[in-house]
């Protein structure tokens, strides 16, 4: 679906949407024209193949609403968002949303230079017909201080009958990576430190042999169900569903696994003691940065601390191949910030048209979400219970830890 042709100033610009995983198939060597002069400024959530890997196990024909902008000369922007209902008809609220925005959401691919002509091309298409009382703009977990976040909520503040919110949702701890790992040692302090030597001390008693494999090819199947293995034991022992309990969201990460393999981002690595795999950490590395996507460790080897001697083995490496951050992604769970005090502050952006009280009606919409979102998770009481308790003690180790976070 194409619209016509805006004059602004010297530039005209135009914008296409892709509704189906034939018209983005189409669009391919586009998107990858694109992707090529965004480096630095790109996450794989924005590549083409994480995108077409979310469609295949996730994508409905007409669900998919990719918005495409482009110049007089080249595509300067690329725009993956999803409808989302929320709630039964006739109540249902329908939500555009980033097609797999889990971390680090960039909102878009945008060619350098042009966040504001991208901005104002967006909310252009956005205001003639597509947002309504009924369907609204959320676009979550974008880091606070993102260009593209300020040039789009300064052109929806442009457009008369449009509501615009940002507030903070949650925190990203990252970790920066010196050029010489005695640097980051230090950077642990001494506590930390003499903590990961008796660790390693303890687990040298043991005389177990501790190991550390890089998937690869027809390894990447194996490691990655051994993830799915002891990622949902660990939260069942507290009482809570993991993330792998769905059999689509386990198809979804393990072609996603394969497809970054192939791509050679993929950095799946396995810890074993005596050959009995008992930590596993999928992460994926682009332009110098390694996002922690996933991991799983056996909780039977807990006085070993092997998640922290998998990480402290995966910073050493990641030094040694020059890599200049570890992206922790969403969330503050207390053991990120045993490795660092740096995190980048996430929002949510929420547009829909309205004009009389409108902040009421932005604030409905979230309660409206967040409740609809509740149910459909289906949660037991027993695992609201365990959920509580296990925010609880996250929230009294931080504070023990000094940890303070914005509101």
């Amino acid at each position: 679906m194409s619209h016509p042709d805006h004059q602004e100033g010297a530039v005209t610009w135009r914008v296409h949407v892709l509704t189906s995983a034939s018209e983005l198939d189409e669009h391919a060597d586009l998107w990858h024209s694109l992707w090529n002069r965004c480096e630095g400024v790109r996450t794989p959530y924005l590549s083409v193949e994480y995108v077409r890997t979310w469609v295949t196990h996730y994508g409905c024909e007409g669900r998919l609403h990719i918005i495409v902008v482009e110049d007089d000369q080249s595509i300067v922007g690329i725009m993956p968002l999803t409808t989302v209902r929320y709630g039964a008809r006739p109540f249902a609220l329908e939500v555009l949303e980033t097609v797999g925005g889990e971390s680090r959401n960039l909102i878009a691919l945008v060619a350098p230079g042009a966040d504001m002509l991208v901005a104002r091309a967006v909310v252009s298409h956005l205001r003639g017909g597509v947002l309504s009382r009924r369907r609204l703009l959320r676009l979550t977990l974008i880091p606070s201080d993102h260009p593209f976040l300020a040039a789009l909520v300064q052109a929806l503040a442009s457009v008369q009958g449009i509501q615009t919110s940002v507030r903070t949702v949650t925190v990203a701890p990252y970790v920066p990576l010196p050029a010489l790992y005695e640097d980051f040692e230090r950077s642990l302090g001494r506590r930390r430190r003499k903590y990961l030597g008796r660790l390693q001390r303890r687990r040298d008693r043991s005389h177990q042999v501790m190991r550390v494999h890089q998937a690869q090819a027809d390894d990447v199947d194996d490691a990655m169900r051994g993830l799915f293995r002891l990622h949902e034991a660990r939260w069942r022992a507290v009482g809570i569903r993991g993330l792998f309990r769905g059999e689509r969201r386990r198809a979804f990460h393990l072609d996603l696994a394969r497809v970054c393999d192939r791509l050679g981002w993929l950095d799946l690595s396995a810890m074993t003691i005596d050959g009995v795999v008992v930590s596993v950490h999928f992460v994926l590395v682009l332009d110098g940065v390694a996002y922690l996507m996933r991991s799983g460790r056996d909780t039977s080897f807990a006085e070993y601390g092997i998640g922290h001697l998998h990480e402290l083995r995966s910073f050493r490496r990641w030094i040694a191949e020059g890599l200049r951050e570890a992206d922790l992604l969403r969330g503050s769970e207390p053991y990120k910030f045993y490795w660092t005090r740096n995190y980048r502050v996430y929002a949510e952006c929420v547009a829909l048209r309205g004009t009389v009280a409108g902040s009421l009606s932005l604030l409905g919409a979230r309660a409206w979400i967040w409740l609809a979102r509740f149910i459909a998770h289906r949660h037991p009481p027993r695992e609201i219970l365990a959920y509580l308790r296990t925010q609880h003690a996250m929230k009294r180790e931080l504070s023990a830890m000094g940890v303070k976070l914005p509101r």
